[in-house]
């Protein structure tokens, strides 16, 4: 295939028809007419002699060939955004950009309800991909510009390429079903002890502050339960006379929902961090700017939680 015969702008129609079901949904992304989506798709299977998609049950499925184009196009269309178009300026209010965004479990509650609020407020047509993954992998993709930033707990990401800043800083609590008749004064170190614990244990992070300041401390607990997300730890211990030990704004955000009582933490722990980080090749992006001063804002009077 010679490359002058690939039109730039179809590679954007081939990337949203690889997103969207549909012509219809594919033009409405790029505010483009049904009929413009698919006279483009006659000529990308014209240049690439396939098909690409195949319509199904009212949807577009798409060939093997077209599923293989996804990563490259992908690839091309981020160098295009990030290190072309980004230099001739940045407009949040018109950008149909996908910011992506590396979250702890504890970001993804607490931090991106509100920066969703933001997005539709600032940033209307843009969008937001949020992604959790291990810090190895984190770090590659932010190296490959695959991920713009990250926020949140991330102990383990402190390689020299990374910029950060710290956004506020939140305590830990015990959590115990509402009306628990051991501890409705607290919880004593003694009784931490000899109580039965859920304890959340992530493959995806190295060091756990809770573990840390316990061994630092020489404690040991009677961990009954391990699980590896903090998504049904709430549920867990309203139903039962577990104790549980969390984030602070994770505790409360379940407690909206779940009968259960936040005690403070019988030995000394410290608060964590909660940081915005990103890779210093794109500390000048002007896309990445405004997105790191957004993130900001939104901590700007939350020095502990």
């Amino acid at each position: 295939m010679e490359l002058r015969r690939l039109d730039l702008n179809l590679l954007f129609v081939l990337d949203a028809l690889l997103d969207e079901p549909t012509i219809t949904r594919a033009a409405q992304r790029l505010q483009l007419s049904q009929p413009t989506v698919s006279a483009s798709l006659a000529k990308l299977r014209d240049v690439f002699s396939d098909e690409l998609f195949v319509r199904s049950h009212g949807t577009m499925n798409a060939t093997p060939l077209a599923m293989s184009l996804r990563e490259p196009v992908s690839n091309v269309l981020r160098l295009i955004r990030h290190d072309i178009l980004a230099r001739s300026g940045f407009d949040a209010a018109t950008s149909r950009d996908t910011f992506t965004i590396g979250l702890s479990d504890i970001g993804e509650l607490e931090f991106l309800p509100s920066l969703m609020q933001r997005f539709a407020e600032l940033a209307p047509y843009a969008r937001v991909k949020a992604v959790s993954c291990n810090p190895e992998i984190l770090a590659d993709a932010m190296d490959a510009g695959e991920i713009d930033l990250a926020v949140g707990y991330f102990p383990d990401l402190t390689t020299s390429g990374f910029k950060q800043q710290v956004l506020f800083a939140h305590e830990t609590s015990v959590v115990v079903r509402a009306g628990h008749p051991q501890f409705a004064d607290g919880i004593t170190l003694d009784q931490y002890r000899g109580a039965r614990h859920i304890a959340v244990e992530q493959q995806s992070r190295h060091h756990d502050i809770v573990e840390s300041a316990l061994a630092r401390q020489e404690i040991e607990r009677n961990v009954v339960l391990t699980v590896s997300h903090y998504v049904n730890v709430p549920a867990l211990v309203a139903q039962s006379d577990f104790v549980a030990t969390i984030a602070k704004p994770l505790a409360r955000r379940f407690a909206e929902h779940y009968p259960l009582c936040l005690l403070p933490v019988p030995f000394d722990i410290p608060p964590r961090q909660i940081k915005q980080l990103w890779h210093r090749r794109f500390d000048n992006g002007e896309r990445l700017v405004w997105l790191r001063s957004l993130v900001a804002s939104m901590s700007q009077n939350r020095p502990n939680l």
